[in-house]
C-alpha cells in the first residue's frame, strides 16, 4: 500500500499566491481604514472583510511555519526590514524590535485580537501605513506586533531568494 500523504506540503507558489491575496486585502482595508473609500462598511461587508483576513493571514502563516519546519527555508530568524515590530508590554523601557519571519508567523497564529483601525480622514498623513495590531501572551507575558501586512508580503515576495533552499 502507498500512502497518499506522507507529510504536510506547500511549495512556495502557494506561498507567494497567499501573500499576493493578503497584500491586496491590506491595501482594500488600508483604503477603507484611510476614509478614501466610497464604499460603505456595512455588517455583511465588513463581517466578509474579516473573514478573508483571517483565513488568508493565517494560512500564510501555517504555510510559511510549515516550510520553516520542514528547513525549506534556510534563515527563518532574519530580522525583517520594516513593516514588522514587536514589543513586550511589560518590558521597562518599552522598546519596539524589529520582528523576525518566524515571530511574526507564531504571533499572527497565536494572536488573541488582531485589530486594524478606521481613523478619521484628516487625522491621517496620505503616505501612511495602516498597521494591523496583534496582540496576546506568551509564558504570561503580554506582546504586541503591529504589522504593516502590504511591507510583509511584499518581503516575501521580493526576498524569495533568501527564504528558500
Amino acid at each position: 500500500m502507498k500512502p497518499l500523504i506522507s507529510n504536510y506540503k506547500v511549495d512556495f507558489n502557494e506561498i507567494r499566491r497567499l501573500a499576493l491575496i493578503c497584500h491586496g486585502l491590506d491595501l482594500t482595508t488600508s483604503s477603507f481604514s484611510k476614509g478614501e473609500s466610497e464604499i460603505v462598511l456595512s455588517e455583511s461587508l465588513e463581517n466578509s472583510l474579516q473573514l478573508l483576513i483571517s483565513s488568508n493571514l493565517l494560512n500564510l502563516a501555517i504555510a510559511i511555519r510549515v516550510n520553516i519546519y520542514q528547513s525549506n527555508i534556510s534563515s527563518p530568524h532574519f530580522k525583517l526590514k520594516e513593516g514588522a515590530t514587536i514589543y513586550y508590554d511589560d518590558a521597562s523601557p518599552l522598546v519596539e524590535l524589529p520582528a523576525t519571519l518566524k515571530q511574526v508567523c507564531d504571533k499572527i497564529i497565536h494572536a488573541d485580537t488582531v485589530e486594524k483601525l478606521i481613523y478619521p480622514k484628516e487625522l491621517i498623513p496620505v503616505d501612511c501605513k495602516v498597521t494591523l495590531q496583534l496582540k496576546g501572551k506568551e509564558r504570561n507575558r503580554k506582546w504586541t506586533l503591529n504589522l504593516v501586512l502590504e511591507i510583509f508580503t511584499e518581503q516575501i515576495l521580493t526576498q524569495v531568494s533568501e527564504f528558500i533552499f
